[in-house]
């Protein structure tokens, strides 16, 4: 069936959603099984008769079944047939199903008015025959019924359409019994619940007279209820009366024509209205004195659609985000569309909670609450104003079906959610992935060399370049009987300096990095340590040797390559390099000149701190060769609007470059600007709509050109540059790769140590999904939020399907992840996240399990000037986050605040440490269930 009402409760539509969810891995758990009658009025086009609910639409139930979300589309609905006023049924019965109450007959059938039926057949015969208009149709309530529900687009297409409608009116009709006294009483209510009274603007579809009364004229269903029953000998009553009648027989004619009545011509209605009015009168359905104060009384619709209540997008961040997820996977474009389905879900929320954790959050804009708390302090809210801060937390629990979202909220009022929309730097979290990919180095060299006899380590350690595969090589020459586990242990003991006045060759060029605090500057570290207080430059020379181990993996001893001129792998490796600078020059200059008129290029061209003019005679003579001394300068009075120009140097210029062409390179050094510049402006003048990949392919020779001059022996050090600069790119690609092994969601990292500290930016719901990790001893589950969908309840349609658990990925060992874990564990002990320790206590009286990574974001633009250091800072946004596991729970918070307004706080990672313990109350219902302990596997899965 493809009617207007299997379409949107989405009937019409389950095999569709059925393939879909079926590719994104649900299966049919059960599934109503039709008898063959039923396949067969359905193969014929009869809707299969059953009881409709008054109240379907989506409905989003959390982890205990109860019901959290649902928007109820039946408003302003009459309750039962005895509301309905008995005024508004007699009309309703004259215009449309006259014999409907003819209870004499109680096994009357509903679908079938004989003589109405016999004269639209005879008039459809006369308009096919001889063109006269057929006029008033045949059908009654419960075959109109049938029709705007389940006939295509809600219209009769001709005989054998309304033969089905009959048909299926009928059956519907009798699905009780023979008696359909009861059923009539029934067809009326539902008929009046649901006409179809087109859509109006800002408000969207409308069916039911209570809607229309309250879209159209801004009256709900009470009003009506009372205004029809009103006492016609009080005149203020009668004309109240005779407007909410005049309203109603304008919506019930309007069925008829939606479109043209109520949103193209209000006075047609009027007309037609009036008229009936009369017919009423006559026929003796309404008083003269109500017809009369009806005819004088004008139809009045409402200006604009009804203003909605205001929505807390803060309040359904868990059920939005429930919402859009459900839109990817049935493929449905509007959550509109959505909450029309006749579908209920079955999430992993607990909104009791999550509706605890809004109102703490919410808390933290009122000056009160943050005193209290303990918020009003150095390094949190003492700076800035608390009304400017953005919060977001989510939580997962642990199970072995997979890792269940149990909250979702943040404060932001708009439909993004920071925790799975936003790109954030969140500071030094990035030190825990990087501490992954060390550990994970570590646990791989002891796989290689801890089966080696003392010779072969001893003749391993002169073949390696990198300090990681000597280190591992110099703790078994020690310790040779040193197990998996005891060697993980001693890495995170090893000692670094925070020391940050030394430069690293990183990002194409040298840089320096500063730690948080002044005391760290002068102090050693042990890697563990390092992560408890975050020192950066501990981290900076951990990813140094991380990327060193990468390099050396790739088969370059990197000293001789840089020193040896004639080395047979440094030509190879600079090509490639040049190659990669010149595609990116190349997409710079393409994304500046695309688009753009050739006046324009022009001018971009032209631009020049030192030379403009000389730019500006060099191009004008490129193209206009011939051109004599006085065009030159009447040309460049026009161009430069006479501004005091200087003719005597324009006369120098005439002469220097009139008639002289230049090879690409030598043009773009008159002009100051790369060559790949000058040749994409020429060549879109020429190729205006030229696409990125039919540039890429015609710009082969001019990119060969502009890199010619690093191939020559004076440029050693540039050369060096480059190499140096690739094969640190290479390094990082390795280590992307392992990171997107971890649920790292960005396509490519910043090929710089700064990466180590967080300028490769991260996801708040991946960086979580990490965490998931780490307490799942490396294992990798599937996050989950969706358990089951359940469509058309007690309908012939119902399907119920869910997901089995995915499929578990190993991505770690399970030492590593133990080891971090236990480094993570430290940093609530005696780290940046103190403050959290001892707080989550539970109802035993034992402390959960508890650790996490802070971080802290300052994103700047700065300026700097050779000699001078930085002249200027400009604050884009500032994050504080803390990534935390706490038994068989774990999760994320994130504090931002985006804009220049940023630079006026100086909150640290330790306000996002603060908003977790405040949380705590909220959460301790979650974490009261003893019998959920976190079950890990006994024994390393197989890889």
């Amino acid at each position: 069936m493809d009617g207007p009402f299997d379409i949107s409760r989405g009937y019409t539509h389950l095999p569709n959603f059925q393939k879909r969810l079926k590719e994104k891995g649900y299966v049919v758990t059960s599934q109503a099984r039709q008898s063959k009658t039923a396949l067969f009025l359905g193969r014929n086009g009869i809707p299969i008769p059953y009881d409709r609910r008054d109240d379907p639409g989506l409905r989003l139930n959390d982890k205990d079944g109860a019901e959290a979300y649902h928007v109820n589309h039946n408003i302003q609905q009459f309750p039962s047939f005895k509301s309905i006023p008995p005024l508004l049924i007699k009309i309703l019965l004259h215009r449309e199903n006259r014999e409907l109450f003819d209870f004499e007959h109680p096994f009357l059938n509903p679908a079938i008015e004989w003589d109405r039926l016999s004269l639209a057949s005879f008039r459809y015969l006369g308009e096919k025959l001889f063109g006269i208009p057929a006029g008033i149709g045949g059908s009654t309530l419960v075959t109109q019924m049938v029709k705007f529900r389940h006939s295509s687009k809600g219209m009769t297409s001709g005989p054998m359409d309304k033969i089905r409608q009959i048909i299926g009116g009928s059956l519907w009709a009798y699905r009780k019994g023979p008696n359909t006294i009861d059923t009539r009483k029934e067809i009326v209510r539902e008929y009046f619940n649901g006409m179809p009274l087109g859509a109006a603007k800002g408000y969207g579809e409308i069916n039911g007279i209570g809607k229309g009364m309250w879209a159209w004229f801004g009256k709900n269903i009470d009003q009506v209820m009372s205004d029809l029953q009103m006492n016609e000998t009080d005149q203020d009553m009668l004309y109240r009366k005779a407007k909410t009648l005049k309203e109603a027989l304008s919506l019930i004619i309007a069925t008829r024509y939606p479109s043209l009545y109520l949103q193209k011509d209000h006075t047609i209605l009027e007309k037609t209205v009036n008229t009936y009015l009369r017919l009423l009168e006559t026929d003796g359905i309404i008083s003269i004195a109500l017809k009369k104060a009806a005819l004088t009384t004008p139809l009045e619709f409402r200006r604009g659609a009804p203003i909605p209540p205001p929505l807390s997008l803060v309040e359904r961040k868990g059920t939005d985000s429930i919402r859009i997820k459900l839109l990817n996977l049935l493929g449905i474009e509007t959550l509109y569309e959505l909450d029309r389905l006749d579908m209920a879900v079955d999430t992993t929320f607990d909104f009791d909670v999550q509706q605890k954790v809004n109102n703490i959050l919410k808390s933290l804009y009122v000056p009160e609450f943050l005193e209290e708390n303990g918020f009003l302090a150095p390094y949190l809210l003492n700076k800035g104003d608390p009304g400017g801060v953005i919060y977001s937390f989510a939580l997962f629990e642990s199970r072995p079906e997979g890792n269940l979202l149990r909250i979702q909220a943040d404060t932001l009022n708009k439909p993004l959610s920071i925790t799975t929309g936003i790109k954030l730097e969140l500071g030094s979290t990035a030190k825990l992935r990087t501490l992954a990919s060390y550990l994970m180095v570590i646990d791989h060299l002891y796989g290689c060399f801890s089966e080696k006899d003392r010779s072969d380590l001893l003749k391993k350690k002169t073949q390696v370049y990198d300090p990681l595969s000597k280190w591992v090589l110099d703790y078994l020459l020690y310790h040779p009987k040193a197990a998996q586990e005891e060697i993980l242990k001693a890495s995170l003991q090893r000692s670094i300096s925070g020391s940050p006045h030394q430069a690293f060759f990183t990002g194409g060029g040298m840089h320096t990095f500063k730690n948080f605090k002044k005391d760290q500057d002068n102090r050693v570290f042990t890697i563990e340590e390092g992560l408890c207080q975050s020192v950066n430059l501990v981290f900076i020379r951990l990813m140094k040797e991380v990327v060193d181990y990468y390099t050396a993996n790739l088969g370059y001893d990197v000293k001789a390559l840089l020193s040896e001129t004639n080395n047979p792998e440094r030509l190879p490796l600079l090509r490639e390099a040049m190659e990669l600078e010149s595609v990116e020059f190349l997409r710079k200059y393409y994304r500046i000149y695309a688009g753009k008129t050739y006046e324009e290029s022009f001018a971009i061209l032209c631009q020049s701190s030192e030379h403009p003019l000389r730019n500006w005679v060099i191009l004008y003579l490129k193209e206009n060769p011939e051109a004599t001394l006085e065009q030159l300068i009447t040309a460049a009075k026009s161009h430069f609007q006479e501004k005091a120009l200087d003719l005597t140097s324009l006369n120098k210029l005439f002469r220097a470059y009139q008639g002289k062409s230049y090879q690409l390179t030598d043009e773009a050094y008159l002009l100051g600007k790369h060559p790949l510049e000058v040749w994409v402006a020429f060549y879109l003048k020429e190729h205006p709509k030229t696409l990125w990949s039919k540039l890429l392919e015609e710009s082969k020779d001019a990119r060969m050109l502009s890199s010619s001059w690093i191939f020559k022996t004076r440029f050693h050090h540039a050369q060096n540059l480059r190499i140096e600069s690739l094969l640190e790119r290479k390094a990082f690609a390795e280590i992307h790769r392992t990171w997107r092994s971890m649920g790292y969601p960005f396509a490519t990292l910043v090929p710089s140590l700064a990466t180590a500290i967080g300028s490769s930016a991260d996801r708040p719901v991946n960086l979580a999904e990490f965490m998931g990790i780490i307490l799942n001893e490396g294992i990798y589950k599937p996050m989950v939020s969706i358990k089951g969908l359940h469509f058309g309840k007690d309908t012939p349609y119902e399907t119920h399907l869910s997901k089995p658990p995915d499929t578990k990925k190993r991505v770690m060992s399970p030492l590593v992840a133990r080891s971090l874990k236990d480094a993570l564990r430290q940093v609530v002990k005696r780290g940046t996240a103190q403050r959290i320790k001892n707080t989550f206590t539970l109802s035993d009286g034992t402390s959960a399990d508890i650790g996490g990574k802070t971080g802290t974001g300052d994103n700047r633009f700065e300026t700097f000037r050779r000699g001078e250091g930085v002249v200027s800072s400009k604050s884009i946004n500032r994050t504080s986050a803390f990534v935390f596991y706490a038994d068989r729970f774990f999760g994320i918070v994130t504090v931002h605040v985006e804009g220049p307004n940023a630079s006026q706080y100086e909150f640290t990672s330790a306000l996002a440490v603060q908003v977790l313990k405040t949380l705590w109350p909220a959460l301790q219902p979650l974490f009261a269930d003893k019998g959920q302990r976190l079950i890990l596997p006994s024994r390393p899965d197989a890889p």
